[in-house]
């Protein structure tokens, strides 16, 4: 059974396992990563655990703790890959292309380059990578990003504030549904449920499972209850307070009640 760390290399990307080895560490941690793309800086967000051969073969190995060069080649190229982004753009001006260049991201070793993409539909860029590389001097591997990804791989802020969503928090694998906006009562509005990326906000699926929570074990609008301040109905819900909005019956006005304080009259 092998030991080993969960690995993010973009904030909100996948969460990948690699094997720690005989290395110590923590959350957080920067580490400098063996992968399919060549050695990748990254960081910690799954501290060491056990994992069973019957789970499959991590894809790669912790090579070491991330060094202050390691921090200062990843700036270097940060810079180098701002510039084949350039470069992209310039060729898909020339060829009159409905693609947008997204991002681009150097190994550690300096010797590939993954270059993403966006298009509303799906596109071949023939012959881009090639000029790109001859124009680097890496192997450049050019990527289609669908919507979310690649509003994600642009990072900046959104609608909630300066970090989207999909950048604080991992991804995850589920799909995100109208439902999950009703069931949240939200205004069908499409510029309140939509995201920078065209498609419904992530947020809708992180928030989603609190408010499934609170209506499985909440009584439904205009059944009685008794509560503390004496019987009423329920008028609305406050999910995020887990309350519920009482009209208690006397007083003729709406009192906040704690869902466990609240017991339906059957």
């Amino acid at each position: 059974m092998a030991t080993c760390v969960g690995v993010v290399f973009s904030p909100g990307g996948k969460v990948q396992r690699y094997t720690a080895g005989e290395l110590t560490l923590r959350w957080n941690d920067r580490v400098v990563c063996q992968t399919s793309r060549g050695d990748e800086l990254g960081r910690v967000v799954l501290a060491p655990h056990d994992w069973a051969p019957e789970a499959g073969t991590p894809p790669g190995s912790v090579l070491r703790i991330a060094t202050p060069a390691d921090e200062r080649t990843r700036l270097e190229h940060d810079a180098a890959a701002a510039e084949l982004l350039r470069h992209l753009r310039e060729l898909l001006r020339r060829d009159a292309s409905p693609a947008s260049a997204v991002r681009c991201d150097i190994s550690l070793d300096g010797t590939r380059a993954s270059v993403w993409y966006r298009a509303e539909e799906r596109i071949e860029l023939r012959g881009v990578a090639g000029e790109l590389s001859r124009r680097s001097g890496r192997r450049v591997e050019l990527r289609q990003a669908p919507p979310r990804e690649a509003a994600r791989l642009c990072e900046g802020g959104g609608l909630c504030g300066p970090v989207k969503c999909c950048n604080r928090y991992p991804s995850h694998e589920q799909p995100i549904t109208l439902r999950m906006a009703k069931d949240q009562e939200l205004p069908m509005n499409p510029g309140r449920i939509t995201g920078l990326c065209g498609r419904l906000r992530c947020c809708l699926a992180f928030e989603h499972p609190v408010y499934r929570s609170f209506r499985d074990r909440a009584p439904a609008v205009g059944r009685m209850v008794d509560t503390p301040s004496g019987r009423g109905v329920v008028r609305s819900y406050k999910v995020p307070q887990d309350a519920l909005v009482v009209r208690v019956e006397g007083v003729e006005k709406d009192v906040d009640v704690r869902l466990d304080d609240a017991v339906e009259v059957t």
